[in-house]
């Protein structure tokens, strides 16, 4: 898949015909998008290719549905100056005295509007919807008349049929629903506000099959944004990444598209791997807005994330150090902003402030697990067992602690305890590698590392019997295994290195020399050892 970035940020005239102007908007409002909605509708009011009648009508809607009654109004009346033959203008002013009480008012609007309009099916259906959003109960007689008026007009005119859907979809009928609406395009074939009204209500029961039908319909109306743009979503839901990502492209080429879809497709390049891709729109939205605006905020975070992807370390620090010096109200940090500015800072060799970041980077997600983890490796590549150790009892007390935690928080402590030049810490520390090493034994009996383990922390803290006593003990499990002075002659050899020395310092030279016969069988090869060996004198 390839992005034209250029051809994507070049918005002009050129492609003003990959549009529908207002009836974009009307769609968005269809499908309950008022938002959407009103903002293509003013973006197109004043073009000439607008039917200002219905684009007033609509926009009417839009207030109504935001409870502004008198802005509704104003537009309706607006829609029927603009053109007194509009039947849904009146429809509009009918339904709005409906809900101010006012059944008389309203039937004058609705027969004004049929003696214009009569013989369209659609007027039925609208007056219907009027009797049916005003209360379905107490106007049951009108809503099933003017239905079935709808139906003897024409039957196969889809409004009716979306009218029931969304009837039904009001009661949880959505099988039902999908149903009404499948009957609307079927009549249809390019009606947008049915072929999305059922890919939303069967999303949740087939969603494969709801987004098939977004496909078939972009094959019919492939300018439509509404289309273009639902059927990304369905993408995006399904986790479909590159196919969201190659929709979101073609959909962001739409004049009619959002600047909201411009900040997600930033999103899907980066999710993609096109990091190059995502970082330049970033940049170039970034450009087109004033600096206290939120999104400047996130599409800092997005060139900060792409640097850090594209590994171009002195470009992400800078970018890091920008979003955290940003003071946008209604914005806030993420743990993985100050986990990837501590990338950066760590890459550029500021090691102190990358240990800072990471730092606040768990202060803001305490509960996750990995994020930890992360930061316990940035202290032991620094050398700092202790916080290494004290941050890792953080996972050992969690309840997604493992038996290799267990063993794991025995070595970070035995590294405190082997580097320290604190006795008190140093004894603490021993305690703590002692106790997790059983506690990791007792989890999971008879593994060599952990009984090893259990050695290295006796053979520190001077207990040498016991240190002996497991040294031996890992050898017996290693011997019990398959062609093991092979595969594990590495530990093998420093285990009877530890043995010899122990023995020298016990001054058992024999003992010493039979250890180092051991050490033979698995390291033949060994000449130097052997020499040594052959010159021991053993009294």
């Amino acid at each position: 898949m390839k992005f034209k970035l250029f051809a994507i940020l070049l918005l002009g005239g050129a492609l003003v015909s990959n549009a529908q102007g207002y009836k974009d908007g009307i769609e968005y409002f269809k499908v309950g998008k008022i938002d959407n909605a009103k903002e293509l509708l003013d973006k197109n009011l004043n073009d000439p290719t607008t039917v200002k009648s219905e684009a007033y009508c609509y926009l009417g809607h839009i207030e109504a549905a935001k409870g502004n009654t008198a802005g509704a109004k104003e537009y309706y009346n607006k829609g029927v100056a603009a053109d007194a033959n509009n039947a849904f203008n009146y429809i509009a002013l009918g339904a709005l005295d409906l809900k101010a009480g006012n059944a008389d008012a309203a039937e004058d609007q609705f027969k004004m509007a049929q003696k214009v309009d009569k013989k369209n099916a659609a007027v039925y259906a609208a007056i219907a919807r009027a009797y049916y959003e005003a209360d379905p109960v107490a106007y049951a007689k009108e809503l099933g008349k003017n239905i079935e008026k709808a139906r003897k007009t024409n039957k196969q005119d889809p409004a009716v049929y979306i009218l029931e859907g969304d009837m039904k979809a009001a009661e949880k009928d959505y099988g039902g629903a999908a149903g009404q609406y499948e009957l609307a395009f079927t009549f249809d074939p390019k009606n947008e506000e049915a072929y999305v009204k059922y890919a939303n209500t069967y999303f949740h029961v087939n969603p494969q099959m709801a987004t098939a039908k977004l496909e078939e319909l972009l094959t019919k109306t492939p300018n439509s944004a509404l289309a273009q743009r639902e059927l990304a979503e369905k993408y995006y839901e399904l986790d479909l990444g590159s196919q969201a990502a190659e929709q979101y492209g073609k959909y962001i080429q739409n004049p009619n598209h959002f600047k909201q879809d411009e900040i997600r497709y930033v999103q899907l390049l980066f999710f993609g791997g096109k990091y190059d891709q995502s970082f330049d729109l970033a940049k170039s939205i970034r450009a087109a807005m004033p600096a206290g605006d939120k999104d400047h905020f996130y599409m800092c975070r997005m060139q900060l994330y792409n640097k850090v992807a594209l590994e171009q370390w002195a470009e992400a620090e800078a970018f890091g150090a920008e979003l955290f010096g940003l003071n946008i109200p209604g914005t806030e940090y993420t743990s993985k902003d100050f986990v990837d500015y501590a990338t950066a800072l760590k890459n550029v060799g500021k090691t102190a402030e990358s240990v800072a970041e990471y730092e606040k980077a768990v202060a803001y997600n305490p509960n996750n697990i990995d994020l930890i983890r992360d930061l316990v490796d940035v202290y032991e590549q620094n050398e700092n067992y202790a916080k290494a150790a004290e941050y890792y009892q953080k996972i050992v007390d969690s309840p997604e602690c493992k038996a290799n935690d267990l063993y794991l928080m025995s070595t970070k402590y035995f590294n405190v305890a082997a580097t320290t030049q604190d006795e008190a810490l140093k004894a603490s520390s021993l305690e703590g590698a002692r106790k997790y090493a059983a506690l990791a034994n007792e989890k999971v009996p008879g593994n060599y590392r952990i009984v090893q383990q259990q050695a290295k922390v006796e053979n520190l803290a001077g207990n040498t019997a016991e240190a002996v006593k497991f040294y031996n003990a890992t050898i017996a499990i290693l011997d019990a295994k398959e062609n093991a002075k092979v595969e594990y002659k590495d530990t093998y050899i420093g285990i009877y290195a530890n043995l010899a020395r122990i023995a020298f310092e016990a001054d058992d030279k024999a003992g010493a020399r039979d250890i180092y016969m051991k050490w033979l069988e698995v390291d033949p090869e060994n000449t130097a050892l052997r020499e040594y060996v052959e010159k021991m004198k053993v009294d």
